[in-house]
């Protein structure tokens, strides 16, 4: 079970690709935001270029997600 992310990071404008893969049966810990599942809020997702938070809020996320991929 996991959730992928293409996030457009909106301090410098690079494209990411994040995923989580959670074991085990276990749902992430996070908050939930109706149609991109449960966000991470416990770990910082950062940019690899400016180095930025880019989940510092659930709605400051959603503004950077660009397309959201779930599996089982």
């Amino acid at each position: 079970m996991g959730t992928a992310y293409k996030i457009h990071c909106k301090h410098c404008g690079t494209q990411i690709n994040h995923a989580t893969d959670v074991g085990f049966g276990l749902r992430p810990s996070g908050v939930g935001c109706g149609s991109l599942g449960d966000i991470e809020m416990e770990f910082a997702i950062r940019c690899p270029a400016c180095m930025k938070r880019l989940n510092t809020t659930p709605e400051e996320f959603r503004e950077q997600v660009e397309i959201t991929y779930s599996w089982n």
